[in-house]
């Protein structure tokens, strides 16, 4: 008997089938892999911009601190700054008055950033007159360093988040010099 009608075999057909699903899980393997880096990259971002913005404010301060009384030290192995800033100028004495103490340091977080289930990450405050501000949280311990050396101070934060069961760190530093 010849075979009169035209179309595919059932082996054509379940090759074709095969070969379309192994492009599709290819493409869907690939899209994954793609949608995990580009979260993993958003997230990073996200670390390295509370981190700059942490460094940017205390630079800030740092640079029109009173050189001579700006102190730095050491609380819970990260770096803590002591510091008066300019608020106004007395005429009369042609001297700045200086802020009351601004202090950075870190406090101990409530969150557990890095997922190892004990509460040992800090965040880093800015302290003045009674009132504390959070700046930036996840700071990993000894994650705040500060040093001196002569008018120039370099600040270093780094922070850390589980992520989707992976660590994602940043660090953001700046160098400034100290005006008055």
């Amino acid at each position: 008997m010849t075979r009169t009608e035209g179309g595919f075999t059932l082996p054509e057909l379940l090759i074709s089938v095969t070969i379309l699903v192994g492009i599709g899980a290819a493409c869907l393997g690939a899209q994954l892999g793609a949608t995990t880096l580009m979260n993993e990259v958003t997230m990073r971002s996200v670390l390295e911009e509370r981190a700059f913005f942490a460094v940017k404010e205390i630079a800030f301060d740092a640079r029109w601190a009173e050189g001579a009384a700006l102190l730095l030290s050491t609380e819970s192995g990260c770096s803590r700054i002591d510091l008066h800033t300019p608020i106004d100028y007395d005429h009369v004495t042609h001297t700045p008055v200086w802020s009351t103490t601004i202090t950075w340091k870190v406090v101990p977080s409530t969150r557990d950033a890095n997922g190892n289930g004990a509460f040992d990450e800090v965040c880093l405050v800015r302290m003045q007159g009674g009132n504390t501000r959070v700046v930036c949280d996840d700071v990993v311990p000894g994650g705040f360093t500060a040093t001196r050396v002569g008018d120039d101070v370099t600040l270093q934060v780094r922070v850390l988040k589980l992520h989707r069961g992976r660590q994602v760190a940043a660090t953001a530093a700046n160098n400034v010099s100290i005006r008055n």
